[in-house]
């Protein structure tokens, strides 16, 4: 899908929804145009190098809960697990006990391979918590993007898929900036952003990270931004979702551009696998973390309830297959 073809839609999808904020000062935010929920990670942490106690009771009693019953498990998760922890379990290791935490990561734009979980900060409310946590995954964005524009020209693709790769790192520094001073005000603190990077890759594997991270998580999330930027009771946070829909649906539009360049130099077999983690992102669209905030939360944010939620993934990915 081309750029033009994206706002259009986006606009449909975002208008269908219930009545929104409207009045003096509106911006539908990605109206102008000239871009969650990323995937799972696990953090594997040894009992042993946990600290000891916690308002909850011991340690010992922590593992022992999660460990009769995987419904009890959040106790353990909240005292020892990062932002945008999904899930944790407490399993048998050789020489001990380990517990594994599942992080599912808000939309926030591409997530490069080789992520590392983000490190404990200051949390402030529900919603500063979910911002640090975005501004993470925008920080996170800028290795993306200069990922992608190195693999690109590794490749030799053409000149302009590269360029507008570079300029969108320019756009995700303001993004996790942004976001970020909208998090320290609520209190909470983006942690850093580390990834390990790999060499160059395939075209077949970059063509797989586009399709995953770009024409479906990137253009969901350039679809939300739409709507916060419309929706957010918060003037700041709205004011600020208005800039980055406008550059989250140009990255996406760049997603859907690679994606037309690389399928032709990929094998029928490849692009039939490219194809299919491509529909498997789609249907993952649902897992993005927006379950912890409140009401109230979601309406300061502009983001949509579950039902709305599940609208607005269902018209997108009817468009995306």
């Amino acid at each position: 899908m081309d750029h033009r073809s994206l706002a259009a839609l986006f606009r449909r999808i975002v208008l269908a929804g219930p009545p929104l904020l409207l009045g003096a000062g509106f911006n539908f935010g990605c109206g102008s145009f000239g871009d969650c929920p990323a995937p799972d990670t696990t953090e594997t942490v040894a009992v042993g190098q946990m600290d000891a106690g916690s308002v909850d009771g011991s340690i010992d009693d922590l593992i022992a809960r999660c460990q009769a019953s995987s419904s009890d498990c959040t106790p353990l998760c909240e005292r020892f697990a990062h932002m945008g922890a999904k899930s944790c379990q407490v399993v048998m290791v050789d020489g001990g006990l380990e517990v594994r935490i599942v992080y599912a990561n808000p939309c926030g734009g591409r997530c490069p391979e080789g992520l590392a979980p983000p490190a404990h900060g200051g949390t402030g409310d529900p919603l500063g918590a979910w911002l640090a946590a975005s501004a993470h995954l925008e920080a996170a964005s800028i290795d993306a993007f200069e990922i992608l524009a190195t693999e690109l020209g590794a490749h030799r693709a053409p000149p302009a898929l590269i360029q507008a790769a570079r300029a969108a790192t320019a756009d995700e520094r303001r993004h996790a900036d942004a976001i970020g001073r909208l998090a320290a005000s609520r209190g909470a603190v983006p942690p850093g952003v580390y990834v390990n990077r790999s060499p160059i890759r395939d075209i077949e594997a970059v063509a797989r990270e586009n399709a995953v991270e770009g024409c479906v998580r990137e253009t969901y999330a350039a679809l939300l931004a739409c709507r916060q930027a419309r929706a957010a009771t918060d003037p700041a946070l709205r004011s600020a979702m208005a800039g980055i829909a406008r550059d989250e649906t140009r990255h996406a539009a760049l997603a859907w551009a690679v994606d037309r360049w690389s399928q032709a130099l990929l094998a029928p077999a490849a692009r039939r696998r490219v194809r299919e983690a491509r529909r498997e992102a789609i249907e993952g669209l649902l897992d993005a973390p927006l379950a912890g905030l409140s009401r109230d939360d979601r309406a300061q944010a502009g983001l949509p309830d579950e039902e709305e939620e599940a609208r607005m993934v269902g018209a997108l990915g009817a468009r995306l297959v």
